[in-house]
């Protein structure tokens, strides 16, 4: 927990202290599902993702964009559905092409605040560290499509080998 405060705290001070930047809120839906030597029964679940964003020029063509989102994850079998809830605090560095095209990438750090009943027997891990790789397109003016894959690093829990992985696709606005 002490992690992941100092990390929310970096964002703050981040964001509050950059000259050139912008804030922005993202929602879209997620397509999880987990990966790993035991997720031979799982398929995909759909749940979605929302938070805010800002993003701060380095470069003319490079950014940095912290967002602190809330994240439906997790996976389902014919039977059952297993939920995972985060809060996910992922850094992207923006590598801009045109005005309105970049590629991102970076790590995450995401916060495990409640999970399904049918995930408890599984004693999922608190926290989730992983990587994420997107673009984004900027079709109207401050509205992008974003398009973003994730895969967790960490095991969701120690008595099963399942890690996260997630496909986003998102909307965002930025003021």
């Amino acid at each position: 927990m002490k992690n992941f405060l100092l990390a929310a705290g970096i964002f703050i001070a981040g964001i509050t202290t950059c000259h050139s930047q912008a804030f922005g809120v993202k929602a879209g839906i997620n397509f999880a599902n987990f990966r790993g030597d035991d997720a031979d029964d799982f398929n995909v679940l759909s749940g979605f993702h929302g938070g805010i964003v800002a993003e701060m020029r380095l470069l003319d063509a490079l950014s940095v964009q912290p967002e602190f989102l809330y994240s439906v994850q997790g996976a389902k079998t014919k039977d059952e559905t297993y939920k995972l809830n985060y809060v996910n605090l992922p850094v992207m560095l923006k590598l801009y092409f045109t005005d309105s095209f970049n590629i991102h990438a970076g790590p995450q750090i995401g916060l495990l605040i409640s999970e399904s009943d049918s995930f408890t027997p599984f004693e999922s891990n608190t926290y989730d560290l992983g990587l994420a790789a997107g673009l984004e397109f900027f079709f109207a003016d401050n509205f992008s499509a974003q398009a973003r894959y994730v895969a967790g690093n960490t095991k969701v829990s120690d008595n099963r080998e399942l890690k996260n992985t997630v496909v986003q696709l998102s909307l965002c606005y930025m003021f």
